[in-house]
């Protein structure tokens, strides 16, 4: 199978992860964090804005699914957009850093994530620099 056709998978397989987190924090609010390990106070679960920013970083982050489901379909067409939402999503990575120096690790399935944000973007940039489609 080619590299290429791999990538094509792959990036299907992930905006298919990223939907269903996104729909998660959409449907569940804060309770999707607790079930990630975070300690959210029953105070905090009953915040109006929190609540809903959480909601809403949800929504947004499903939006990360959509453009590599699109990327996936077209390639070519796509590629800048897929790498510019590489890149967001790799410095929203880095940006845990602040974070880990404020306030120590997350949760164990947080930091998981977190290793997932920061090593999986290089890897993904590199693969497709290496099948890089030129435009129609």
């Amino acid at each position: 199978m080619q590299s290429s056709n791999l990538l094509t998978y792959f990036l299907r397989a992930t905006s298919i992860v990223f939907v269903l987190a996104g729909s998660m924090h959409v449907g569940l609010g804060l309770g999707a964090d607790q079930m990630l390990g975070a300690q959210v106070s029953s105070q905090s679960m009953v915040d109006a804005g929190l609540d809903s920013q959480n909601r809403f970083y949800g929504a947004t982050f499903t939006l990360y699914g959509v453009i590599f489901f699109m990327a996936a379909a077209d390639l070519a067409r796509y590629l800048p957009l897929l790498k510019a939402t590489i890149w967001v999503f790799f410095i929203a990575g880095l940006v845990r850093f602040i974070s880990v120096w404020m306030y120590g690790w997350p949760p164990t399935l947080v930091t998981a994530l977190f290793a997932a944000e920061v090593l999986l973007p290089p890897f993904l940039l590199l693969w497709i620099h290496k099948t890089e489609p030129t435009p129609a």
